[in-house]
């Protein structure tokens, strides 16, 4: 994950669960732009991927895409500090747990920040956050995190590693 900028794992209907990775060898300056590109590509009937000007809220696409039900890695590692950005939608699929599973392995080394519930207001993309703790079981923390923001107290999904 090291040589790309971005990681979705897709939601809805179409490729759900289906991960592709973006900006190979970080071939584009600004993550939002190879999300952009991305949603354009996916989504040509979402005309809104083709009007965002990034420069004045660059986690607009983020925001669109997980609207769409997408879970997105930004890699935003800095010299040697591996560190990432999980955004995660709302509802996640399955399909989309279990590949998040596996994705958790190929991360193990960056410092993982969680985003979620994000909101648009007043133009600006707002969310929650929650560092992850960088050790062996941050598999377990992420996966127990998204299972209980996922399901009623009554029906909860558990984690079993």
């Amino acid at each position: 994950m090291d040589e790309y900028m971005v990681a979705i794992i897709n939601g809805g209907v179409e490729d759900n669960g289906n991960i592709i990775y973006l900006g190979h060898n970080f071939n584009f300056n600004y993550h939002a732009e190879c999300l952009i590109d991305y949603g354009v590509h996916k989504y040509p009937n979402i005309s809104g991927f083709k009007n965002i000007d990034y420069m004045k809220e660059p986690n607009l696409p983020i925001y669109y895409l997980s609207l769409l039900n997408n879970i997105i890695f930004t890699n935003v590692s800095v010299d040697d500090e591996m560190r990432g950005m999980l955004y995660l939608p709302r509802t996640i699929s399955d399909e989309q747990l279990k590949t998040l599973s596996q994705f958790i392995d190929l991360i193990y080394d960056f410092k993982v920040t969680i985003i979620y519930n994000l909101a648009l207001v007043d133009g600006m993309v707002l969310g929650k956050d929650l560092d992850v703790l960088q050790n062996e079981n941050m598999k377990e923390q992420i996966m127990k995190f998204v299972l209980e923001r996922q399901t009623p107290k009554k029906e909860r999904r558990t984690y079993n590693g």
